[in-house]
């Protein structure tokens, strides 16, 4: 542990979540499954490939005043922006430069996709006339890091729009944020999907129909003997996905299931013949459903209609479980939004001392990470105000209206 005799904090850095005891991290975070210890022990058990962790301890009074997961990875830029020009032109200017924008990153965050972002608002641990301290404290030890692990970029991920500003506050105003892909939410009422409008409850009954007609749901608990064939299942829809926001191996089905054996179920379809054409892993947490990864066998499924009806069961799953919503996270909107969803915007932040990479990030990155066009909510007006307000007293400030932005 070092002393920060500028400001009186005490610093530590640690390179692993095991070297912080569970009541510290709780006291931090909560109790959410998605930001907890555990999903950071997950995460570490899995020894991805290239993949170094750093978390960052600041004590005041030799009483832990805030944790900050980071890690350190090669990113390809081009699985983060949503240009699909710029996608393009990077694409052929790596047939003559193939390491163009794989950037060795400094991250503030967590490896898998959470759309949460992990420096949490401690001005009532610290007190209002600590802040300035905290804050000097924290950007000078997150740029010290990113230099330490001769890192190209800084990069804050998964701000939700609900937190934006208490980051853009807390961080250096060299940080520059982008709107990327939003986060999606379907609140939970009984009898969907009869609070939709006319047209999508129909949707909903044609290709349930479809579904039905040709496959079968499985719920099952104990998914150890199936981690293989979702491995593969996933890897067919992260090969084809335009994003790819981490990628995953089997360690990491394998360390869910054992860590998270209470609070984790498999959502399996198999078509008429019992073969397996599609796998969700979800995470029960206390009063939401979080669908982690798919897989899918394209060759032997429907697609649309195995991936429409994958949102439908996901929300009677919901439902049965008597939780308040389901974070669907990012991607895929047009069908989320047809089922139900709601959207909250996700910030990427970015900082870095390169010359040329500050520059990419001053000017360029405004135009690269572009958000997509989101579809105006699918609900009845008598039932939209009252499902509005049950994501909102959840945290989430919602994006009502039809965003007419060209990618």
């Amino acid at each position: 542990m070092s002393k920060d005799v500028s400001n009186n904090l005490n610093i530590q850095w640690v390179n692993s979540v095991k070297n912080i005891h569970e009541e510290d991290w709780n006291r931090i975070f909560g109790h959410s499954l998605i930001k907890s210890r555990k999903l950071f022990i997950v995460m570490e058990d899995s020894n991805f490939d290239y993949v170094e962790y750093h978390y960052l301890l600041i004590y005041k009074n030799d009483i832990i005043a805030n944790i900050i997961p980071c890690f350190c990875y090669k990113l390809d830029l081009l699985h983060l922006v949503t240009s699909t020009s710029f996608k393009a032109l990077i694409s052929k200017c790596r047939k003559t430069f193939p390491n163009l924008l794989k950037l060795k990153t400094f991250v503030v965050g967590s490896y898998i996709a959470t759309c949460e972002h992990f420096i949490e608002d401690q001005d009532k641990i610290l007190g209002q006339e600590f802040m300035p301290n905290y804050i000097k404290s924290l950007n000078y030890h997150l740029k010290a890091k990113y230099q330490e692990t001769n890192s190209q970029i800084l990069f804050i991920k998964d701000i939700r729009q609900r937190y934006i500003t208490y980051i853009r506050n807390i961080l250096d105003k060299e940080v520059h944020f982008f709107k990327s892909f939003p986060t999606t939410a379907i609140p939970i009422f009984d009898n969907y999907p009869k609070f939709l409008k006319k047209k999508n409850r129909k949707r909903y009954r044609i290709f349930k129909q479809r579904f039905d007609s040709k496959y079968t749901w499985e719920v099952c608990y104990d998914f150890q003997k199936y981690i293989p064939l979702l491995s593969k299942l996933y890897l067919n829809v992260l090969n084809k996905a335009d994003n790819k926001f981490e990628i995953l191996n089997p360690s990491f089905f394998y360390n869910i299931k054992k860590i998270f054996q209470e609070n984790s179920f498999f959502l399996i379809a198999r078509n008429h013949n019992n073969e397996i054409v599609l796998g969700e892993i979800v995470i029960e947490d206390e009063d939401r459903l979080l669908p982690l990864y798919l897989g899918i066998d394209y060759e032997k499924g429907d697609t649309k209609v195995l991936y429409l009806n994958t949102i439908f069961r996901t929300i009677k799953e919901a439902e049965i479980r008597n939780k308040s919503f389901v974070d669907f996270g990012q991607t895929s909107y047009y069908p989320k939004v047809m089922s139900g969803a709601f959207i909250e915007h996700i910030y990427y932040g970015f900082w870095s001392n390169k010359p040329f990479f500050s520059w990419l990030i001053n000017n360029v990155f405004k135009y690269i990470f572009i958000p997509p066009t989101i579809f105006r909510n699918t609900y009845l007006e008598k039932y939209k105000k009252q499902a509005i307000k049950k994501l909102e007293d959840k945290g989430f400030i919602l994006v009502i209206q039809v965003s007419q932005v060209n990618r």
